[in-house]
């Protein structure tokens, strides 16, 4: 179980540098809004890091500080695929472990069942961005909704 807890630790290490690199270079129209959100996910992953990092440490283990290589454009639409990508990942990731954990732990259980709710919640919320045809077009078209 230690392993698969350090495989979303590494997966939300990864979250945070993706996000924060996504809110960094960001511009145009949209800049405002995405700036952040973007920025917000990266808070989250490092919460959930925290979280998954503290928990890990108290089950014996040792965090990993390793990541996984980060998806980088200037393109917003590939941004906000990136995002959905990265948030349905994470909920994929945290339902493996929640199947092992369950019946053995019940307030791991508990735990990683909250932080997969935020998860699911950032999966809806880049699907609803995406499926939006004018956020679509703003975000494919033309260089003023480009990032950096």
């Amino acid at each position: 179980m230690i392993d698969k807890l350090n495989e979303i630790l590494k997966h939300e290490w990864t979250g945070v540098a993706q996000y924060s690199q996504a809110a960094f270079v960001v511009t145009g129209l949209w800049r405002e809004v995405y700036n952040e959100i973007f920025l917000e996910s990266a808070k989250e992953s490092f919460g959930h890091a925290r979280t998954i990092g503290q928990k890990i440490a108290a089950l014996g283990g040792v965090p990993t500080i390793e990541r996984n290589q980060v998806k980088q454009t200037d393109d917003l639409y590939e941004m906000l695929q990136n995002a959905l990508e990265f948030e349905s990942k994470a909920v994929q990731l945290y339902q493996e472990v929640l199947s092992m954990a369950d019946g053995k732990n019940r307030p791991l259980v508990v735990l990683l069942e909250e932080i997969l709710l935020e998860e699911q919640d950032g999966v809806d919320q880049f699907t609803m961005i995406l499926k939006d045809p004018a956020v679509a077009a703003q975000a494919k078209g033309g260089s003023a909704t480009k990032a950096g």
